[in-house]
């Protein structure tokens, strides 16, 4: 039904952007420390890509509700400001669990190593013991005297054993010595690395506490966003019960006219579910709006799509006004002038169940009227803006049995 909606949502989004004084623009990006632990690193990098350089988004809500006046644009403007909240929320809350499971990992490694730390200090402590006890002996007793050891020896045996046992003495002494530094030196290097995982911690709390406070704000800001969304939609029901009035009527007459055309549709050859590109001058390139859920407040309601539940049941072909829109397949053409959503509107039955919608024309092909088959490839009209169009284009339609479906199924785009 709309030309490029989302370019129009974007360059509406855009201007608010640029609008905003440089003062009140703040990034929501938040520095990401190549010391933290990789994961969270990782989580924040891609966090600050997902979000990009985000202006304040309360600031953003204010300047939609107070520059823009159109109804349908601000209602265009509001969502894609909550489509941009759901994407930074969603990569907030990523975030934050991963910077939380680092949190518990961190902490979990401080306990381990707290606990490791005290067997290592008791058993320093032990080892303290031993060595103030043979320092003490030495004190009270002096150290080897070897001269003493051969003088005083009765045998050769004897003194042997005497040099054996002062030679174990000397070496339990200096392994005792040794083990003693390496066990030192091992809680010096645990007792730093604890240090810098309790820094780790206190840096990562910081930045989960700083994450959390912007996520509450965007979450406020995406409620009142859904709050002004709810009262600019009660503005547009009155046109909108009336667009689905007049799309009711049409749908009901056009499942008369099949049943009224079905059978000379399919004797003139229609109805073979082989379409032609309705717009000759301009293809694929041009679709400026694909078949799917949209915002557009005024398309139909579908439950199967998100917030706000509404579905484009076409394609968009914006081309040069006034392109000529030729007939997708052979059929009876129904025309629809000055209709409230579609404008100038153009139905043709094909048979088989095959119907197609084109919207917005300028005008129609001279020589033509209601009932009348046309064949495949012939002129029928010219696009135009008519109806609830924000720039020319074709809006155009495949249905089965009075059911849209998407018309690249069947052309290919």
């Amino acid at each position: 039904m709309r030309r490029r909606v989302a370019g129009v949502v974007a360059a509406v989004v855009t201007a608010t952007v640029l609008w905003i004084p440089l003062s009140l623009q703040t990034s929501v990006a938040i520095y990401c420390y190549p010391g933290d632990p990789p994961d969270v690193y990782q989580a924040c990098v891609a966090y600050n890509q997902g979000i990009g350089q985000q202006v304040n988004n309360e600031q953003q809500l204010l300047d939609i509700q107070g520059r823009i006046s159109d109804t349908q644009a601000r209602i265009n403007a509001i969502y894609s400001l909550i489509s941009s909240l759901n994407a930074q929320i969603a990569a907030q809350k990523a975030l934050i669990a991963t910077t939380q499971k680092s949190i518990d990992d961190l902490d979990r490694q401080i306990r381990f190593m707290e606990a490791s730390l005290t067997r290592l200090h008791a058993q320093m402590s032990v080892r303290d013991e031993l060595l103030n006890q043979r320092l003490r002996y030495v004190d009270d007793h002096g150290s080897v005297n070897y001269v003493e050891l051969v003088l005083t020896a009765n045998t050769f045996n004897d003194l042997m054993n005497r040099m054996i046992g002062a030679q174990q003495v000397a070496a339990s002494d200096r392994k005792l010595l040794s083990e003693l530094a390496v066990e030192r030196a091992t809680f010096d290097q645990n007792n730093a690395t604890l240090a810098i995982q309790r820094a780790q911690v206190v840096a990562l709390l910081q930045q989960l506490q700083a994450t959390e406070a912007d996520l509450e704000k965007n979450v406020a800001t995406q409620k009142a966003a859904m709050a002004v969304a709810v009262q600019l939609e009660a503005q547009l029901q009155t046109q909108y019960q009336q667009v689905a009035a007049q799309r009711a009527a049409i749908d009901a007459q056009v499942a008369a006219l099949q049943q009224k055309y079905e059978a000379a549709a399919q004797k003139a050859g229609g109805g073979t579910g082989q379409f032609e590109w309705p717009e000759p001058a301009c293809g694929f390139a041009c679709i400026s709006q694909g078949y799917g859920c949209v915002t557009f407040y005024l398309e139909i309601y579908d439950p199967s799509c998100p917030y706000p539940h509404r579905k484009h049941t076409g394609i968009d072909i914006a081309a040069a006004y006034h392109s000529p829109i030729v007939a997708a397949d052979t059929g009876v053409i129904y025309f629809y002038p000055g209709s409230i959503g579609y404008g100038n509107l153009i139905m043709m039955i094909h048979g088989n169940g095959y119907s197609t919608v084109y919207g917005h024309l300028a005008g129609y092909a001279s020589g033509l009227s209601s009932g009348q088959i046309v064949a495949r490839g012939d002129l029928i009209g010219y696009e135009g803006s008519t109806g609830w169009s924000t720039g020319p284009h074709l809006h155009f339609e495949i249905r089965v049995n009075n059911d849209p479906r998407d018309p690249c199924i069947w052309l290919g785009c």
